[in-house]
């Protein structure tokens, strides 16, 4: 599965698009807007809504909780998805 990214149509693809398939390999292409399916809007989704603070009130009270999430990203903050 892939994006609609420019870099993903046009005729370059379509021709390794038909090697590819004589080969068994076929991309799909995800609909135009599908976050859901896309794990960064999944990330963006947690950490907007379940992992900030909302502390911030200042650049850098905002650039600390940034980092903080950043920091903790994979142990303090975790996503499952399978």
């Amino acid at each position: 599965m892939i994006d609609n990214a420019g870099i993903h149509k046009g005729a370059p693809i379509d021709k390794k698009r038909r090697q590819w398939a004589k080969h068994g390999l076929y991309l799909y292409y995800l609909p135009p807007y599908s976050p859901e399916l896309n794990r960064i809007e999944i990330l963006w989704k947690h950490a907007k809504h379940y992992w900030r603070r909302f502390v911030a009130k200042n650049g850098a009270d905002l650039l600390d909780e940034v980092q903080s999430l950043m920091s903790g990203f994979g142990s303090k903050f975790t996503i499952n998805f399978g």
